[in-house]
Parts: structure tokens; sequence; C-alpha cells
């Protein structure tokens, strides 16, 4: 189980790598929680603490494996010694929110083969997406008010921001240190009331050509940010189909 040494330390979810890790352990793995600075590279196999390994799960909010913490990693991954998921090519073909744009606007369907049908499914569940570039930042600055910005790669809700910095210096200052910020439509969660709290749950589905490959939901005791705390937490999800 790999993440980096601040969540570990104090992230959202650190509890529940720990909880993972007891689970694969009662299933007879040998399994450790680490961060990717610790990895080292032998010339043939991925060690940590002198142990070989063949399976990381990969919680890192780097997942195009930059820093140079990384380097170990990259060159196991590159042997084929190691295999890592999310690994670098999943996650750009499947979780970059980069794609939220292409998904969210019509502007590439043909390009990228996707059928009116498919498009008005799109249309119809994700919200519109920019990706702020100079060519565009004068006009998202003045619909600032419509949608958040957040940080297209980081910690989870790292940089979001309901109400966007004013003017296009401020947002052109924010998207240099930033590399790049992406901007979506805000939808609206559902409430639910859990143990007589409400809480606010996000539904999230991995699907393909109309394939469910798999669910997952969670709940918040914010509607504006994302508090897992009980009664809030992940929640048990499943489909009719």
């Amino acid at each position: 189980m790999l993440d980096d040494a601040d969540s570990l330390q104090q992230g959202k979810f650190r509890r529940e790598l720990e909880l993972l890790v007891e689970l694969l352990r009662q299933r007879g793995w040998r399994a450790e929680l680490g961060c990717p600075a610790e990895l080292h590279w032998d010339g043939q196999r991925a060690l940590f603490r002198d142990e070989a390994v063949g399976f990381i799960v990969n919680r890192s909010t780097d997942f195009f494996w930059q820093g140079q913490c990384f380097s170990a990693l990259r060159s196991a991954y590159r042997a084929g010694s190691v295999y890592a998921a999310p690994n670098p090519f999943t996650y750009a073909t499947r979780s970059d929110k980069r794609l939220l744009e292409w998904l969210s606007l019509p502007d590439w369907d043909q390009e990228l083969g996707i059928e009116p049908a498919e498009r008005r499914i799109l249309s119809a569940h994700v919200p519109e997406t920019h990706l702020i570039r100079n060519e565009n930042l004068d006009a998202l600055t003045q619909q600032k008010k419509d949608f958040p910005f957040k940080p297209l790669h980081g910690l989870p809700d790292a940089g979001f921001s309901l109400v966007p910095p004013s003017g296009a210096h401020a947002c052109a200052g924010l998207l240099t240190m930033a590399r790049a910020m992406w901007r979506s439509g805000g939808v609206a969660k559902p409430c639910l009331q859990i143990e007589g709290a409400p809480v606010w749950t996000d539904l999230r589905v991995w699907a393909y050509r109309g394939e469910i490959f798999h669910l997952s939901g969670r709940a918040s005791r914010r509607a504006d940010r994302l508090d897992l705390a009980p009664p809030g937490g992940w929640l048990p999800t499943y489909t009719t189909r």
C-alpha cells in the first residue's frame, strides 16, 4: 500500500489503508504500508524494508510518478517486476480530471468516436468542465461565480475553492502556481439522514459501453467539502442490475 508521507501522517484515508493492510494480512498476504521514498530498486526487484514487492496499491497523489522519490518505483515498473494500480497509464486513460473536459463538451465527439446517444448521456451526467488556459482565462474569470475551481492533481479537495480569486491576474497567478486547474459546474449532492444527522452523498460508477465494472459511495458531513467523520464515511453501494 503506497501513499505519500504527509497523507500517511494526517491524511483522511490513512485509517482505511491501515485496515486494508490488516485485512490482507489476515488473508495470508505479506502487506505493508509506506511512502514511495521507502522503496529501493536493486536492479532486479523493488524492495521495501529488504522484502521484494510484487504488487502495489497506489494511493499516492502523484499518479504520474514524476518526483524523485518515485525513481525506484519507475525503474521496477519499466522492468516489469512490479504491478501497480493505478499506474501512469491507467490514471491517464481512466482517472485524469482532464478527461472531464472531453466528456462534458461535444467539441471532440467525432475525434473520440462518441455516438449521439452516448453524448446525450454524457451531457446529462457530466458537468460542464473547462481547463483553464491563457486563451480562455478572461472568459472564465467573468463567469467565476458559476463554477468552483480545483487543481488537476493533488490531495483530495486540496485547493478547492467555491469562490475563485478575483480578477484575471489573480486567476493567472493561481494557474501558474498550480500548473493546471479545472473548472466544473456544480452538481447538487443528495442529502440523507444517518443516525438522525444530515449527510451529503456522492456515487461513483465505473462503466464502459453500458457495462458497470465498479461502484462506490461515500457520505460527507458537509455539503461544500469532504468530511468523512462519522456518521459520514464510505457507504455500502449496490446495483439492481
